[in-house]
């Protein structure tokens, strides 16, 4: 006589187990996502250029980008991780960037533009403050917007800082 076992319930527990655990990381991820849309604010960031000459039209053609390098400034505690997420300007002048701040801590960022030659960079220098390079290979200049506050970094980087528009000292 055979005796026939049912493993059916193990089966049953073993997925149950499983789907608990990728519901469990699904709702860490929708609440860690909702936490930082609730905490945070969409600013512009503007890169105006005002009279060019004919010889510098070519570097509005250039892909220009801000990079959100984190929420707050080294020095709190509070501050959030590095991001070091590189957001894209659009549009022709003013080219427009949209910087996640967050409403208490604001957000640290740096602009910077890719160029293709030594001769872009000089024009690219003499149209920013604060100009340097990444690294000669890259060729990618970093700079200040002129319009944003400055903080320096514990590595002693300068950066520039924005408040949340709602932020009130």
């Amino acid at each position: 006589m055979y005796m026939i076992i049912d493993y059916s319930h193990i089966i049953a527990s073993i997925i149950g187990i499983l789907l608990g655990l990728f519901m469990r990381d699904v709702y860490e991820l929708i609440k860690k996502k909702w936490k930082y849309w609730r905490e945070t604010t969409v600013i512009p960031i503007k890169l105006k250029f005002g009279d060019i000459v004919e010889n510098e039209k070519e570097l509005l053609g250039l892909k220009y980008s801000v990079l959100l390098v984190r929420h707050g400034k080294d020095k709190v505690k509070e501050s959030g991780d590095l991001l070091n997420k590189a957001i894209k300007f659009e549009g022709h002048n003013p080219k427009i960037a949209k910087l996640r701040v967050h409403k208490v801590l604001g957000a640290q960022f740096k602009c910077f533009v890719d160029y293709k030659s030594e001769d872009q960079f000089d024009r690219i220098k003499s149209c920013f403050k604060e100009v340097s390079h990444d690294d000669k290979m890259k060729k990618r200049a970093w700079f200040i917007h002129p319009d944003y506050s400055t903080c320096t970094t514990i590595d002693g980087y300068v950066n520039n800082f924005a408040h949340s528009p709602t932020y009130k000292e």
